[in-house]
């Protein structure tokens, strides 16, 4: 049975990005570009715009504290990367501890470790884009 070499996602997998280029001009003149240099220059384009894109994976995690085999500020700190699994979700990831939070209440002591970065709000992106 011949096996399928095409890698190219189809379907719901298959994923586009539309990147108005007209800015890019393959000119007339001296200012011309050969075809390969107006291709370099779109292909450039795209993969910037690729990048801005960057496909973002996350999920939430409570770190166990009680019983736990590492202890927060022993083992390990801010700005260590850890490696945190989910069996149920069989995910493991290594992810950087980016915040800690202590807190108290009636039911005890309690530690919120925030791990990798969130997601951008609309207001950091609108914010980003102004700074260019």
């Amino acid at each position: 049975m011949p096996t399928n070499t095409n890698t190219t996602p189809t379907g719901l997998s298959r994923r586009e990005l539309w990147v108005d280029a007209r800015d890019i001009q393959s000119g007339e003149g001296e200012e011309a570009l050969s075809p390969e240099e107006y291709a370099q220059a779109l292909t450039t384009r795209g993969r910037e715009k690729l990048a801005e894109k960057q496909l973002v994976q996350s999920f939430s995690a409570q770190v166990r504290t009680e019983g736990a085999a590492y202890e927060f500020g022993k083992d390990y700190k801010l700005g260590d990367r850890i490696t945190v699994s989910d069996r149920r979700l069989g995910v493991t990831v290594q992810a950087l501890v980016t915040a800690a939070e202590y807190t108290v209440s009636r039911e005890g002591r309690g530690l919120s470790l925030t791990l990798g970065y969130s997601q951008p709000t609309v207001y950091e992106k609108l914010a980003r884009k102004e700074d260019k």
